[in-house]
């Protein structure tokens, strides 16, 4: 699954854009001038290691400047996607709580975190959010979604 060239304002074409992790790595992991796409990729594909091992996790929607066409990007954002009919009133397991815990998650990889049962309200209101640019306020960018 290819992820799409960027447009001519340097962002994905609109839409979720299904993907692997080595499709990531191959367009937005390498050096470009500096190391910073590689240590990003290096967390993402930890984190993705760690949320591999949750039966609560279905997918991660991967935005923000590292899958742009920056140099040097400041940050990675993600969108957990949970199982539909998720029970969001049971107790988690110690493990599954330290993947869905945002603070946990910003404080051990850096990254700006949101949970969402998959295909909800929910989730699409924070795929509409992450589709919006502030340095390009005419545009609506897509987004990577990697099924785990």
């Amino acid at each position: 699954m290819a992820i799409p060239t960027l447009n001519a304002d340097a962002i994905l074409p609109e839409g979720v854009h299904l993907c692997g992790l080595d499709d990531i790595k191959a367009r937005f992991g390498s050096f470009q001038g500096s190391d910073r796409r590689p240590q990003l990729f290096a967390k993402l594909e930890e984190l993705i290691g760690e949320l591999k091992k949750s039966s609560l996790i279905v997918a991660l929607v991967v935005n923000g400047s590292f899958v742009t066409g920056k140099a040097a990007p400041n940050d990675v954002d993600v969108l957990i996607v949970l199982g539909t009919g998720h029970d969001w009133q049971a107790d988690l397991a110690p493990g599954d709580y330290a993947l869905l815990s945002h603070n946990r998650l910003r404080r051990r990889f850096g990254f700006d975190v949101l949970v969402a049962e998959d295909d909800s309200e929910l989730y699409w209101k924070y795929v509409r959010f992450y589709s919006q640019s502030r340095e390009l306020p005419h545009a609506t960018k897509g987004v990577l979604r990697i099924e785990l």
